[in-house]
């Protein structure tokens, strides 16, 4: 209860602006301290989240990941690291708000690395990003450096803007989003670099 009441909470209405008796409150917990007692500090807190989340999405990456042949490319990479962001968010219960938690954690400053963190932690991950930079033509190291940033910011804000459209009324079509994305990635990473 704490963990659900602390993702609304925080993406709502951000990290830094809601309390830890804020979210014992809303988990409808009496003692005002159930957030430190089963978590420690804030950071924790998040941390709990973003690995309650990866669980079930590792799942995933590795389903996707298991489908990748010998002959991989950069399409094929970036699926593996698109696709099951996408697909797990199609599979939340509405409304959701992982996807707009993790725009907050992005950018409150003290929490951003947690993310990346939680991120490096699966082997799936490692696995997806050795294959994809094994299949990226010569770049230069400024160039990938700012095109990894374009592609994080990139993946983390439309899924925000998807999972808010999810929980809409006409939902979209969030295969078709996938595929979109998809060639957007591809369209910059084959892209020379000036």
């Amino acid at each position: 209860m704490l963990l659900d009441a602390a993702e609304v909470m925080f993406a709502e209405h951000g990290i830094a602006s809601v309390s830890n008796r804020q979210i014992s409150e809303a988990a409808g917990q009496g003692n005002n301290y159930a957030v430190g007692y089963h978590f420690g500090t804030k950071t924790e807190l998040v941390r709990a989240i973003l690995h309650h989340h990866s669980v079930r999405l590792d799942e995933i990456r590795a389903r996707i990941t298991a489908e990748v042949g010998e002959e991989a490319d950069i399409r094929d990479w970036l699926r593996c690291l698109i696709q099951p962001q996408v697909e797990y968010l199609g599979t939340l219960r509405r409304p959701s708000h992982f996807a707009r938690f993790c725009v907050q954690v992005a950018s409150e400053p003290t929490m951003a690395n947690l993310l990346y963190e939680e991120a490096f932690a699966s082997e799936a991950i490692s696995r997806i990003l050795d294959g994809f930079y094994g299949a990226l033509p010569g770049l230069p190291a400024g160039a990938v450096e700012v095109r990894d940033l374009i592609t994080r910011n990139s993946i983390i804000v439309t899924l925000a803007d998807l999972e808010r459209a999810l929980n809409g009324e006409e939902a979209p079509d969030w295969r078709a989003l996938c595929e979109a994305m998809i060639d957007a990635m591809v369209g910059m990473w084959s892209a020379p670099a000036s």
